[in-house]
């Protein structure tokens, strides 16, 4: 027990420490950063965050986040913190807060159940990050300007030894070419022929190394034979995983002059020369170190006295370490000259960049080391800028473009390259309009040129083609580069491609578009649902009311009746479109093909239809294109049946006076179908529309015509189904033709039980029968008796699949069972099952109002006779039930 309650006040030790700890450590952050629920409501904050709005933490707990900002950015930073409550995923976004750049990091406190209940926020100032990258911009556009402003020559080369880069100098002085022939020049070819092996191993070792080298080397003069003295610097750059040599050529032929006189010339005149000279001289003792002499040049540049130098040693001013100052000393020695770069300290601490020029001279017996130190701090400031700036501007995904005073190229970035599918020599030297899409407005152009003759800054959105031909979209920032004399010498264009973004925000415009259409026509839908369902429901219901009244006359009692069966039909039509259309979305439709015997099907739609056209005083046209025989094709006969029936029925809502007419013809081993009517036509910009789900020519709430808009679209879907489609061809108050074709595949006669002839059985007929009624719903067990009421029928009744089985068991008289499929205890299909293991030859009807295949299929499995559709017909039940109780007569 006591090891038990040393273990509980450790672990609650541990956990207020580490409680503690993370506290400390958020309260130190020193990003700005809290902790919210929901609502906004600041659970916790830091000292940083408190600062930012000149509180204190304990201030800010309790209070609401958004509080805090104006109420245009709390609304955009509200939806951002929504999606991360609502998708429990971090998220970075920036914005900008009195005049500070942030970028905010939103991180989710998921709960057990995978839910955000809190966000914890951290907001980093990037405002100076922001300032660097424009800064970079203007630095990137001045690239060129350095490369000119380099004292001397300036070259890159690649790996072979070719020009990728110079400057004028070292193209127009040194190598006397054309920048056509630069870039396939090999730059050793510019070195005296003596000393070209020894620079070619300098190049190796710099590209081998990426140490830095200098050697001064007679470089021929535009090929020679004249040739002058160079000081030439090197350093390997990686560019895209490639090496190239980087250096600067200083022409000290008039030091080497000097040199070689001072060398000739006696003690006296070297010391005279040594000391009034105006470079930095010193003599060395390299076995010692020490600083033998120094001139006038060297004690002002160092800030000592020249007796100070002379009692200072080397290591004093060179911040090299000994071992090392003594080794390059001794290699001094040994080669007798040459030239070294250092980092020199002078009298008040501040450390200069120097490159020594050193030789072995011998005074009075003793060798010495003469050394003549120049100051190219700047240079080296430069080289290193030069060097960053090219670095960056190769590397970098952002387009660069370089142009002269009259717009013709210079310089492009590998970005450029990439985007523009123009190599950089195709490239330098055009004009830029060789981009243009031509499809921008004059207008644009005039108005950057006017922009940045002017000095200014231009910003926009261009429409640019690629070399390949396509088309782009990029965002670009064209500038002026001036010179000290306020003259433009160049223009720089920033550019970053950004067709993806147009694309994707014209998407979004796209859908939200067809969202707000959807929105509304989903609306108008569930209004004529809504007045479809209702008005006849209000007939059913208010001629229900009126037939209750007992002073009614016969001939109005049928009247009344008559209305109430219309109201039912349509009710029942439009129950049957929208579970079609269910059935269509969900993917649940099958095809079941068999012979179907098309003159057969349009003969029964003209016998089923006729009576309504003549009712509206219209002339209904059946045409068959082929005879009975040659009729019989491969196809889904209810479908098709469906269609043809969509169509004729909306023939004649729209059709007032005059005809309707359909049938088909055979063209090209195909069958055309045709409904063509005189009604009121569908407007050009609709007919394209009347196929979408919940569509009609006419959507308002004044609308004269009634139906859900379903029709159509039920009938394209089964077109399409069956391998056809289905088009629309109308004139205002001239009518509409409906086309759609099916592939011919003809069959010959189609075998059928159906009789071509009215259906009309007298239940006087029917021998005398016991037949067993399974129904669990009340009206509908009612409405059966009263169909099936006959002296010569015994109807016997239950409520449920298992007392159905029980009633068959104890009464072998029943020759029939008129079975339901939805019951309680055991359903229709369960309950047939075992009515067919105790007597196999007894019929069983199904009687549902499930109408799809696939009960159908179902009530076939279980061992069903025949299927009947609710609400029942007098005449198909009555034909069926004499049908099976008088086949084994």
């Amino acid at each position: 027990m006591q090891n038990r309650s040393h273990t509980e006040q450790y672990k609650n030790r541990s956990s207020e420490q580490r409680e503690s700890t993370l506290h400390a450590v958020f309260d130190t952050i020193a990003e700005p950063a809290f902790i919210m629920d929901r609502e906004g409501t600041i659970l916790d904050a830091n000292q940083a965050f408190a600062a930012l709005f000149g509180k204190q933490a304990e201030a800010c707990i309790n209070a609401n986040a958004y509080a805090f900002l104006s109420p245009e950015l709390a609304a955009v930073r509200r939806i951002k913190v929504d999606e991360v409550f609502r998708t429990a995923r971090r998220m970075i976004f920036e914005d900008e807060q009195d005049g500070h750049c942030f970028r905010n990091t939103v991180y989710p406190i998921v709960e057990r159940e995978g839910k955000a209940a809190q966000v914890y926020i951290i907001a980093q100032d990037i405002t100076d990050l922001k300032a660097a990258a424009r800064d970079a911009e203007t630095t990137q556009a001045l690239f060129g300007a350095l490369k000119e402003a380099v004292p001397g020559a300036f070259y890159m080369l690649d790996a072979e030894g070719r020009y990728a880069l110079w400057n004028t100098y070292q193209r127009d002085v040194v190598v006397g070419k054309p920048d056509a022939e630069m870039a396939t020049f090999i730059a050793l070819e510019t070195v005296h022929p003596d000393d070209r092996p020894m620079v070619a191993e300098r190049m190796l070792q710099i590209m081998s190394s990426g140490n830095e080298e200098s050697v001064e080397v007679r470089v021929l003069i535009q090929g020679g034979p004249e040739f002058r003295w160079f000081q030439l610097s090197g350093k390997r750059v990686i560019i895209k995983e490639q090496p190239f040599l980087i250096g600067i050529a200083t022409d000290i032929t008039e030091h080497k002059k000097s040199e070689e006189e001072a060398l000739h010339n006696s003690e006296e005149r070297f010391r005279k020369l040594f000391e009034e000279h105006s470079a930095i001289q010193l003599v060395i003792d390299p076995v010692t170190g020490n600083i033998v002499d120094a001139n006038h040049a060297a004690a002002s540049y160092y800030g000592w006295t020249i007796d100070d130098l002379r009692h200072k040693h080397i290591r004093e001013i060179d911040t090299l370490p000994d071992e090392e100052l003594k080794r390059i000393m001794a290699q001094n020695r040994m080669s007798g000259k040459n030239q070294f770069s250092f980092q020199h300290r002078r009298a008040d601490n501040s450390i200069r960049d120097v490159e020594v020029f050193s030789s072995n001279i011998r005074v009075a017996g003793r060798e010495l080391l003469y050394a003549i130190i120049h100051d190219v701090t700047e240079r080296k400031a430069a080289e290193r800028e030069l060097k960053t700036l090219s670095v960056a501007i190769h590397q970098s995904h952002t387009i660069v473009l370089i142009t002269d005073p009259e717009g013709n190229i210079e310089y492009v970035n590998p970005a450029f390259e990439e985007f523009s599918g123009y190599t950089a020599e195709e490239a330098i030297g055009q004009n830029p309009r060789i981009l243009q899409s031509g499809t921008m407005s004059d207008s644009v152009y005039e108005d950057l040129w006017k922009t940045i003759l002017g000095g200014g800054v231009w910003k926009g959105e261009m429409y640019n083609k690629r070399k390949n031909g396509e088309f782009y979209w990029e965002s670009a920032v064209v500038s002026p580069v001036l010179n000290e004399e306020g003259v433009i010498t160049n223009f720089v264009a920033i550019k970053e491609d950004i067709t993806e973004t147009k694309k994707l925000w014209s998407e979004l415009i796209t859908a939200k578009e067809n969202a707000e259409e959807s929105d509304r026509l989903k609306t108008a839908f569930l209004a004529n649902i809504s007045h479809e369902i209702r008005t006849p429901m209000n007939g059913i219901v208010g001629l229900s009311e009126i037939l209750k009244d007992s002073d009614l006359s016969r001939d109005e009692q049928l009247l009344y009746i008559d209305l109430i069966d219309q109201s039912c039909q349509r009710l029942l039509f439009l129950i049957n479109d929208i579970i079609d259309v269910s059935r269509i979305e969900a993917g649940k439709t099958n095809v079941k093909i068999d012979k179907t015997p098309v003159n057969k099907l349009l003969r029964e739609l003209h016998a089923f239809f006729n009576p309504q056209a003549e009712q509206k005083g219209l002339r209904l046209n059946c045409t068959t294109g082929l005879s009975d025989s040659e009729s019989v094709i491969e196809t889904d006969g209810t479908k098709l049946t469906q269609i043809l029936t969509n169509l004729l029925q909306n023939a004649l809502k729209f059709t007032r006076e005059g005809h309707i007419d359909f049938g088909y013809t055979l063209k090209n081993n195909r069958l055309e179908f045709y409904v063509v009517d005189s009604g009121i036509g569908i407007s050009p910009d609709m007919q394209t529309k009347i196929f979408e789900r919940f569509r009609q020519a006419d959507n308002s709430l004044t609308r004269n015509y009634e139906g859900a808009g379903l029709g159509l679209s039920i009938a394209q879907a089964y077109v399409e189904m069956l391998g056809g489609s289905i088009s629309v061809s109308s004139e205002e108050s001239k009518g509409s033709e409906f086309l759609f074709s099916l592939e011919y595949t003809a069959q010959g006669f189609a075998k059928t039980s159906i009789q071509e002839r009215a259906v009309h059985i007298a239940e006087a007929l029917l021998p005398p029968v016991t037949i067993l009624v399974a129904e669990d719903d009340a009206i509908s067990s009612l409405l059966l008796k009263k169909t099936l009421h006959a002296e010569n029928l015994t109807i016997l009744s239950v409520g449920n699949g298992r007392d159905a089985v029980e009633q068959v068991k104890q009464h072998p008289e029943i020759k029939l069972v008129l079975m339901d499929i939805k019951m309680p205890f055991m359903n229709g299909f369960d309950s047939t099952r075992l009515i067919k293991e105790l007597r196999p030859e007894l019929p069983v009807i199904v009687q549902t109002a499930f109408s799809s295949a696939i009960e159908k299929e179902k009530a076939q499995e279980a061992g069903c006779d025949s299927f009947v559709t609710k609400p029942v017909k007098k005449e198909q039940l009555l034909e069926l039930i004499t049908r099976f109780v008088t086949k084994d007569a």
